[in-house]
């Protein structure tokens, strides 16, 4: 795999996640980050080869806004696995991308097709056929090594918990999971604590506290300094580390944002530092879609996701209540009304109470709203 310079090694995490699945109890992670906060990056810049140097074999599946069934996304990575050479190399052929037809290593149980059958991805929708769940454990037997066991990393792993058609490959990939304990270890992450808490913390979820949950921790000075290392070299420009360090904080300490931040004024010199970080949230707003969210909630929906983004607490106390009623200009909203505000917030992804509180799940969002609501302020 080519090396990005841009990327900040995270070695000693690395270190941390292999050593915990290798010599601790624990047989699964989950791993929580926001959207673009460096998830993906870590599992195949720094986790893929500090495994596969220990002679881990290592098979990556994401399920993000995949074209294709999570099924078909899980048996392509597994059936690919069975091929020769590192992860890094898969990705580089066109073995990583995910062809519409699938030749299968092994006959289908009670099919009579040979083991150069082929299925086609694309008609893999809705509830998975038993035979192709069977086969699926199959192909779990098959990749688990006892010794160095075979880590498995599913990324976005809380796009299973969307329907309900998902619950037989849930379980199935559970049991594969739970019957080869010292040859299968895995890791989950997800971008939303409320899909994680559904996948791992319902009681009738068939991953009910199988995995232990930690949370990728956030970047600071280090990276920052990385990042203007990285530009003076390219461009032969200094920026000022700490003014970098603030826009970082101001990002949220999003780490593909401040990338953008420093490509922006890599492509366009005229760029200061200050011009640069509002062209990069205009830009952040426009792709994640922020106007059109905000446009699409209900009044009452709106206010109460900016007093939550402008740090309110207790929702459904009369203090928040009047003060919602305040912002509508009217009289102040029942508890019920703001619980079925709040209950259509956390549908469209835009809230959570995955840490206890009722809160943001998106920070660049909160942000946003907190930009508008200060320039409503000063505009009287």
């Amino acid at each position: 795999m080519t090396i990005d310079p841009w990327h900040f090694r995270r070695d000693q995490l690395a270190d941390q996640v292999l050593s915990t699945l290798s010599h601790g109890p624990a047989q699964a992670l989950s791993l929580f980050a926001p959207r673009r906060a460096g998830k993906t990056e870590f599992l195949v810049q720094d986790l893929v080869p500090h495994a596969e140097a220990r002679g881990h074999r290592v098979i990556y599946a994401s399920f993000w806004q995949a074209p294709l069934s999570p099924l078909a996304v899980l048996l392509h990575a597994l059936e690919k696995s069975l091929e020769q050479g590192r992860l890094a190399d898969r990705i580089r052929t066109s073995a990583w991308r995910m062809a519409p037809k699938l030749k299968l290593s092994a006959a289908i149980p009670g099919t009579g097709t040979g083991a150069e059958a082929e299925i086609d991805l694309t008609r893999l929708k809705g509830e998975p056929p038993p035979d192709l769940l069977f086969h699926l454990d199959d192909l779990l037997g098959r990749v688990s090594r006892k010794g160095r066991p075979t880590i498995l990393l599913l990324d976005e792993v809380q796009e299973l918990a969307r329907s309900r058609s998902n619950a037989p490959l849930v379980a199935a990939l559970r049991t594969g999971l739970d019957t080869r304990r010292d040859g299968l270890k895995a890791v989950f992450t997800g971008s939303s604590r409320a899909g994680l808490t559904a996948m791992f913390s319902n009681r009738e979820a068939p991953f009910f506290h199988f995995a232990t949950p930690i949370d990728l921790p956030m970047l600071g000075k280090p990276f920052v300094d990385h990042v203007v290392a990285v530009f003076r070299k390219t461009s032969k420009r200094d920026l000022d580390p700490e003014r970098m360090l603030d826009a970082f904080n101001r990002l949220h300490r999003n780490p593909y944002f401040f990338r953008l931040l420093a490509q922006t004024m890599l492509y366009d010199a005229e760029h200061t530092i200050s011009s640069a970080l509002e062209h990069v949230r205009e830009r952040i707003a426009a792709d994640l879609g922020y106007p059109e969210a905000w446009l699409g909630l209900t009044p009452i929906q709106r206010e109460t996701a900016r007093a939550l983004a402008m740090g309110a607490v207790k929702p459904f106390s009369r203090v928040f209540r009047q003060a919602l009623g305040a912002a509508l200009g009217d009289d102040p909203p029942s508890a019920a009304q703001v619980q079925a505000a709040l209950r259509r917030l956390e549908r469209l992804g835009i809230v959570d109470t995955a840490r206890g509180v009722w809160e943001l799940e998106d920070p660049g969002f909160g942000g946003w709203i907190t930009a508008r609501s200060e320039d409503r302020s000063r505009d009287g």
